[in-house]
């Protein structure tokens, strides 16, 4: 499907309500249901990356003031990976523009397995990862931003994947903080990335929005939801998930070239 061929408003809005339910309540913006799902309604891959991360705002916004009014989030850590996560979000989102559709699809897959296999195989913080000196945290936070921001841009997904395990397991916050800590960083990420999709005209306006919209209800869900279980229960769930979907996208990056001969040479 050509990038400029419009995708009706209401299946835009329910891939974001999906997506706001599953990636809002684990602090992970949505991206890594986002994009195949986009892709299944008919955008491209350039176009389905940059229309989630433009979404992934408003998720992880809505998902934020939910964790936030619960007491779960340490917004001066939370804005510190942001700062970090908007410089590799610019370098991430310029990267991605420059790489095919194919070489996306096997990124977003191998980022995608390393994540699922995180979340089903979670462990507790490392000793004295909550002890670190002030400076030492905050060096840490801004390299983790770094990170997870690169990914953001270049993978269409929120960070969170990067944030999360990074916060238990490095500045010892338990798994329900880490994950409203990890929507503030969000914010900023997504935010960041989307300005750089924008000026390449990479997404629709009206299509992020749509997302966005049903995003923002999912979140509501999703956050409170992930309040009320058990954080690990929810890692392991939701762990099996993010690895089929990241076997189903290096399946499909490894079929045929056909696969990718509707796109246009310029982006091949």
């Amino acid at each position: 499907m050509n990038q400029h061929t419009p995708v009706e408003p209401w299946k835009l809005v329910l891939v974001g309500l999906a997506a706001g339910i599953l990636g809002g309540g684990l602090g992970l913006g949505g991206g890594i249901i986002m994009v195949p799902l986009l892709v299944w309604v008919g955008l491209d891959q350039h176009r389905a990356h940059a229309t989630s991360l433009s979404a992934i705002v408003f998720i992880a916004v809505a998902g934020a003031l939910s964790f936030g009014a619960s007491g779960e989030i340490d917004v001066v850590m939370g804005v510190t990976i942001g700062i970090g996560g908007v410089v590799g979000s610019v370098i991430g989102a310029s990267v991605m523009n420059r790489v095919s559709p194919r070489s996306l699809t096997i990124v977003f897959g191998a980022v995608l397995l390393v994540a699922g296999i995180r979340l089903i195989l979670s462990a507790d913080p490392l000793p004295g990862s909550g002890e670190f000196s002030p400076i030492t945290q905050t060096m840490i936070a801004l390299g983790v931003g770094l990170i997870a921001g690169f990914f953001a841009g270049l993978a269409g997904i929120g960070g969170g994947v990067v944030i999360v395990p990074s916060s238990v397991f490095l500045l010892g916050m338990d798994q329900h903080e880490a994950q409203g800590t990890s929507l503030v960083a969000i914010v900023l990420t997504a935010t960041a990335g989307s300005i750089v999709n924008f000026r390449n005209k990479r997404v629709r306006l009206v299509d992020g929005l749509s997302c966005g919209a049903g995003g923002v209800f999912g979140s509501l869900i999703g956050s409170q939801l992930a309040l009320a279980v058990e954080g690990r229960t929810l890692s392991f769930l939701f762990g099996f998930l993010v690895v089929f979907v990241a076997l189903r996208s290096l399946y499909r990056a490894f079929r045929p070239q056909a696969v990718y001969a509707s796109e246009s040479p310029s982006e091949l």
